[in-house]
């Protein structure tokens, strides 16, 4: 018959005692010591993954309105290229139109620069315009309007947003960042001579503004870079070395560091640098600093630090 006595049919359970415990909490520790970096590099990866891709749209967007108007869209730097360019995309243009747009546009105490600057050109250009060809800014459907038509890019809403309540003019971010996209046109990376206003020289493109600099949350300056390819030297350009996609454009994102790079003395507007303003080059990371290397860019296949021979 069988002994239903626990006492005699099986010893009792022993429970774990402290040394035990330990054992397991440290093995536990341990564990989660060496798989936290990895979680999290898997996690940085996959934002510089899904930059690179959302980049790679916006360049397919800004080839599509060129072949659209015949023009890449200024970045903000120069209202002279502004101005030319908006009257090569809309040719019918009604006066008052123009009129209007430069009066929000242009900065009265610096009329060689624009208000829409190069992280904002991007969001400006790159939505919809009205169907009306003479008012594409004001009229129904314009960036200056209610209810924007849909773009050439497909901006989620989520993701865009003004420094302030009285800025008409959104910037996009990307995932998991609070620091914009911006976009570099070639015609503004250095001051040119056939874009002077009132002749003299306009300040090379950077974001942000350097009037604004005091002022604004953005970590580092964005400006274009170099290449590591030498050229010769010209009038309009002393430097020695070609530009990263030099008849194009540069996009650039500040990366997982939120960071655009340690800001190098403003280029003199002659072009030339001095000791002390020395431009970046790509991809030999000469004079980057170490929000440079997480930068992800148009021209990168990752960051900027991926690429570095």
């Amino acid at each position: 018959m069988m002994n239903l006595n626990p006492t005699t049919s099986h010893s009792k359970r022993r429970g774990m005692t402290l040394v035990e415990i330990l054992v397991v909490i440290t093995i536990i520790a341990m564990l989660a010591g060496m798989l936290i970096p990895v979680i999290g590099a898997v996690r940085r990866r996959g934002e510089v993954t899904a930059t690179v891709l959302e980049i790679q749209n916006l360049k397919a967007a800004l080839e599509t309105y060129k072949q659209k108007v015949g023009d890449y869209p200024p970045d903000g730097s120069n209202s002279v290229v502004f101005q030319r360019h908006v009257r090569i995309a809309f040719p019918r243009i009604a006066p008052q139109e123009m009129n209007n747009l430069l009066s929000l546009i242009i900065e009265p105490h610096e009329p060689e620069i624009t208000y829409l600057d190069p992280a904002e050109s991007l969001v400006f250009f790159l939505g919809g315009f009205s169907d009306d060809p003479r008012f594409p800014f004001t009229g129904k459907g314009g960036p200056l309007a209610n209810n924007r038509n849909p773009g050439i890019f497909d901006f989620d809403p989520q993701r865009l947003g003004t420094n302030d309540d009285n800025d008409p003019f959104p910037v996009y971010y990307p995932r998991g960042s609070e620091i914009p996209f911006v976009y570099f046109d070639s015609r503004t990376y250095m001051p040119r001579a056939i874009y002077t206003y009132n002749g003299a020289g306009v300040p090379a493109a950077a974001y942000p503004l350097e009037h604004n600099h005091g002022a604004s949350p953005v970590k580092g300056v964005a400006r274009p870079y170099r290449s590591d390819q030498p050229r010769q030297a010209t009038a309009d350009d002393g430097y020695g070395y070609k530009w990263v996609n030099p008849n194009t454009f540069q996009i650039i994102a500040a990366g997982v560091t939120d960071d655009y790079g340690l800001d190098l003395d403003p280029v003199p507007l002659d072009g030339i640098p001095t000791n002390k303003t020395p431009y970046k080059h790509y991809p030999s990371g000469a004079n980057y600093s170490d929000g440079d290397n997480s930068n992800i860019t148009s021209f990168s296949q990752g960051t900027l630090e991926d690429d570095i021979p």
